[in-house]
């Protein structure tokens, strides 16, 4: 009875296998270049500005230099996915959403966020698919710092002290080349730090506040880690790792290994299925 089944199963996969399938894959117009000007006002009676920005494949660049909370553009060349603006009392939302319909384009895309921030506090989220980004973040009052996106080529720098301080850092990306550069002027005291297959780079240096602890969960991965001289580290690997190479005076117990002896302590849980890292103290 069981070889019965068997072969009544096999014959129905090849029967199926047999039967040719049509499908219908819709596609994505493409036309002349929009564009959309953003000048948005800070939020009243708050005390931090909550910003979201949903957006689909693309570019994205971000830097301070605004008036107002947020100015900048977006230019697109699909209809679909002109950008809504939303404000609520706490809010303010720039979402694309239909920016994830599949389809095949009929010519080159475009989509183009180009935004500036003001002084005021933000609660930052990005939720993005398959961009490249420029993101500086420098000098912008940040109290919160959420990103998300798919496959993604971008840098997030912060090359000077943010002036408030941020209650945490996440970032989860899939197969992606990312780099965090200076971390230490985020100031902020938490890191999380998701990813896929991928090459990842972070960097701490920066004026560090105070002592900062730093989850990372990572696939098949290069990282990259860079201390600098004027903090201490402790990195902490918790599964097997093809290959650690580390760059400066670093002292190893087991699993953990650490350097610096005067400064802020940056605690790093490094959770990595396979792949190469690199400590680099500088």
């Amino acid at each position: 009875m069981k070889s019965l089944k068997i072969a009544l199963l096999g014959f129905v996969a090849l029967t199926l296998m047999a039967c040719s399938f049509t499908v219908n894959v819709p596609s994505v117009d493409t036309g002349i270049s929009n564009t959309l000007e953003i000048s948005e006002p800070a939020l009243t009676g708050v005390d931090n500005n909550e910003v979201i920005i949903e957006m689909g494949a693309g570019t994205l660049g971000i830097s301070s230099g605004a008036s107002n909370l947020i100015e900048g553009t977006v230019k697109y060349n699909v209809q679909d996915w002109k950008p809504d603006i939303t404000r609520s009392s706490s809010r303010i939302t720039l979402s694309q959403n239909n920016s994830s319909n599949v389809g095949i384009p009929t010519g080159n895309i475009q989509n183009d966020w180009l935004l500036k921030f003001g002084n005021d506090p933000i609660d930052l989220t990005i939720n993005a698919g398959a961009y490249e980004g420029k993101l500086d973040l420098s000098g912008l009052s940040i109290t919160n710092l959420q990103i998300s996106d798919g496959a993604s080529k971008s840098t997030i720098q912060f090359d000077s002290l943010n002036p408030v301080a941020m209650d945490e850092l996440s970032y989860k990306t899939g197969a992606s080349d990312v780099e965090l550069l200076g971390l230490g002027n985020a100031n902020t005291e938490k890191i999380y730090f998701d990813s896929g297959v991928g090459s990842y780079t972070l960097d701490f240096s920066g004026d560090i506040q105070n002592d900062i602890y730093v989850r990372i969960q990572s696939g098949m991965s290069d990282m990259t880690i860079i201390i600098p001289d004027n903090a201490r580290a402790s990195v902490e690997f918790t599964s097997g790792l093809s290959n650690i190479d580390a760059n400066g005076t670093w002292t190893i117990s087991g699993t953990t290994y650490e350097c610096g002896t005067t400064g802020p302590l940056i605690t790093i849980n490094l959770d990595m299925a396979v792949g190469n890292v690199q400590l680099k103290q500088e």
